[in-house]
């Protein structure tokens, strides 16, 4: 039975259903729909009519509650000691970076006179990396040794190879966290950027926890608005390239493999002040590595390391970093191989191993002058119950406190407590 010339109305009328629900199902539906209107009702509210490369930014009550920040409360400007016991055990007290002070405002770090700021940018845009939001509270009360209160308690936070206790030396505080848009990746980003900036800007450094790699698309843009174009150079550890030559991600401005290359094209610094350590896995194509090549930049694959050595690999990049002393750093915890990191969402079999890389870290801090640094791409959804991954964070984390703690006291780069390393 041919229903089409009826019209969708007429068969949708009641007493028309009883004949439709003799047909075949599918032959039934097929004619509802070619005797439907078939018109398009509209573009999506996302888009600007007319024009599908603009985007609608819906702007009501709604739109900037999520970083809206809080009234002051009316306390004095300074960091806060939210612990309460001189000498706590790991599980007992509120859980900041380290067991450190909080601080929430430029003010309050200005006062403090606060060498480091740590804060976390919980974001996890990228399909791999959902779990990466969770990342910041997880390295806050990651089980580990340490966390005994006061870090300045001798039991305290105690770099191993040196025995140097940084907090001793550093002024620290926990900056608590960037806002996070869930339903929007750009505006968070554009969130993280201010709180860079806002830590840069009062002589402190940033430690970023974030997050998905998509997070120097911020904090880089942070850093430059304070140090200018051109005057930092950014060191890149990772085992992938987390370069787009052109494919792009679906069109998207920001993932984890455009930072680099807006970063570049953008002029925000010199493709030869551009760094990449510790590549070990395949990228979308040779002109991937082309592109590095041609803007100037060094990409250091772990066949290289291997073969040369971490610490003459490391004298390379002092070599290619000899005219520039400001240094931006990017860590993805995948730079590990998986047997150490477990927990990321694009941990590679062929990777670097601490007790090689801990070292050169630590001296690479004490050299350069370090001017912030984020961690990156640790998903707790992926560790296991050992907290490994975690663990790994924080103690990457420590060689770079350890290294600035090292450079603020004067000490030589490659400085080992005689001690541990087994002299008199």
């Amino acid at each position: 039975m041919n229903f089409r010339k009826w019209g969708l109305p007429a068969l949708l009328a009641g007493g028309l259903m009883t004949t439709l629900a003799t047909a075949g199902h599918a032959q039934m539906l097929k004619d509802i729909a070619e005797a439907g209107p078939n018109e398009n009702i509209g573009p999506m509210p996302h888009e600007v009519p007319g024009d599908p490369t603009k985007m609608n930014i819906k702007q009501d009550k709604s739109t900037n509650i999520w970083r809206e920040e809080r009234k002051p409360s009316g306390r004095p400007a300074g960091p806060m000691d939210v612990q309460r016991y001189q000498l706590q055990m790991e599980p007992v007290g509120i859980q900041t970076f380290f067991k450190l002070p909080v601080a929430l405002t430029p003010e309050d770090l200005k006062v403090g006179e606060i060498d480091v700021a740590i804060f976390g940018a919980p974001t996890g845009a990228l399909p791999h990396s959902a779990g990466n939001m969770w990342a910041p509270a997880e390295v806050r009360t990651t089980r580990d040794y340490g966390g005994y209160g006061d870090p300045k308690f001798p039991l305290s936070w105690v770099e191993y190879e040196t025995l140097l206790a940084p907090f001793t030396i550093l002024n620290a505080v926990d900056y608590g966290d960037a806002g996070l848009n869930a339903y929007n990746q750009a505006e968070t980003l554009k969130e993280i950027r201010r709180m860079t900036r806002d830590v840069a800007s009062v002589g402190a450094i940033p430690f970023i926890v974030g997050g998905d790699h998509s997070v120097p698309n911020g904090t880089f843009r942070g850093i430059v608005d304070v140090y200018g174009k051109n005057n930092v150079a950014f060191v890149h550890f990772d085992v992938h390239l987390d370069r787009d030559s052109g494919m792009g991600k679906f069109g998207a401005y920001y993932h984890s493999g455009s930072f680099m290359n807006r970063a570049v094209s953008e002029g925000m610094v010199e493709g030869k002040h551009v760094i990449q350590y510790g590549m070990a896995t395949p990228v979308f194509g040779p002109e991937e590595w082309d592109q590095v090549a041609a803007e100037g930049g060094k990409v250091y694959h772990i066949h290289e390391i291997r073969r040369d050595g971490v610490e003459e690999t490391f004298n390379k990049i002092y070599n290619d970093l000899k005219d520039i002393d400001l240094v931006y750093v990017s860590f993805d915890i995948d730079t590990f191989d998986m047997s150490y990191a477990p927990g990321t969402g694009s941990s590679s079999p062929i990777g670097s191993h601490p007790e090689d890389l801990f070292p050169m870290l630590r001296q690479f801090a004490a050299t350069k002058t370090i001017v912030g640094v984020d961690f990156v791409e640790f998903n707790p959804f992926y560790d296991n119950k050992g907290q490994q991954t975690a663990r790994l964070v924080r103690r990457t984390m420590f060689q770079f406190l350890t290294g600035i703690a090292m450079k603020k006291a004067g000490m030589e780069p490659d400085y080992i407590h005689p001690r541990v390393s087994g002299e008199p």
